[in-house]
């Protein structure tokens, strides 16, 4: 498929549709966190003592009460050992294992523009047949591409940036990772002053749900691909 760009929209219009589908799709948006979450801890506590870091842990968790520097300096020492560096591979694993439900959420939004029903199944397209594998390996390079660059702070979020739609036309247009990036980068350079406020404002509203006992988190975190899709539909037109 090809992709043309379609029209300058007000940052408030983008915003509006945003909350739009967010507000539409609340139940399944708790679903995918209810799902993110609980993958995402099961599988790092199962990895913390599958590699034997809790066990080295727990030798020195009672001076985290008596000797705080001295703690942390076991840390230090527990983070350099072989099985830290094999936790490490396993966690970005874990990641790109979880991450693909993202693209359960772009499917929920577009048939919302389409007018057709929602199912529970749809917060799974991401892991049918052959997209599981191009997910998973996107969202592995991501990752480890992320990591280093977060490095550097400013790397880390050019690299954020830079990729923010690649989930989505991967999707949808079926592209590859780099000819994503590329589409990305287009839009990002001529509509920077439009999506860098409007990521801004779904990042600040994502972490709102925390100050909500904590529990609203589970509400408000998936308005950033909310977002995402928002500005998707916006920058970007498929042509069969």
């Amino acid at each position: 498929m090809q992709s043309n760009y379609t029209q300058q929209a007000s940052l408030g219009q983008i915003l509006k549709n945003a909350f739009t589908y967010w507000n539409k799709t609340i139940l399944y948006q708790l679903v995918f966190s209810i799902l993110y979450f609980s993958l995402f801890f099961l599988g790092y506590f199962y990895l913390f003592k599958y590699f034997g870091l809790w066990d080295e842990f727990t030798k020195y968790q009672d001076l985290i009460r008596t000797d705080l520097p001295a703690f942390n300096k076991k840390m230090e020492e527990i983070a350099r050992l072989p099985q830290a560096r094999n936790f490490a591979l396993g966690f970005f694993v874990l990641l790109a294992l979880i991450n693909p439900l993202n693209v359960g959420l772009y499917k929920v939004y577009r048939k919302i523009d389409l007018k057709e029903t929602v199912t529970l199944n749809d917060l799974f397209a991401g892991y049918i047949g052959f997209d599981f594998f191009k997910f998973f390996g996107f969202y592995l390079f991501w990752i480890i591409i992320f990591t280093y660059g977060n490095a550097l702070l400013l790397l880390g979020v050019f690299w954020i940036f830079v990729t923010l739609f690649c989930v989505p036309l991967m999707y949808f247009m079926n592209v590859k990772t780099f000819e994503g990036i590329s589409l990305t980068f287009k839009v990002l350079r001529k509509n920077f002053s439009t999506i860098v406020p409007a990521m801004l404002v779904a990042f600040l509203f994502s972490l709102t749900g925390i100050l909500i006992c904590g529990v609203g988190f589970l509400l408000t975190f998936p308005f950033l691909n909310a977002m995402i899709y928002a500005l998707y539909q916006q920058y970007y037109k498929e042509v069969g």
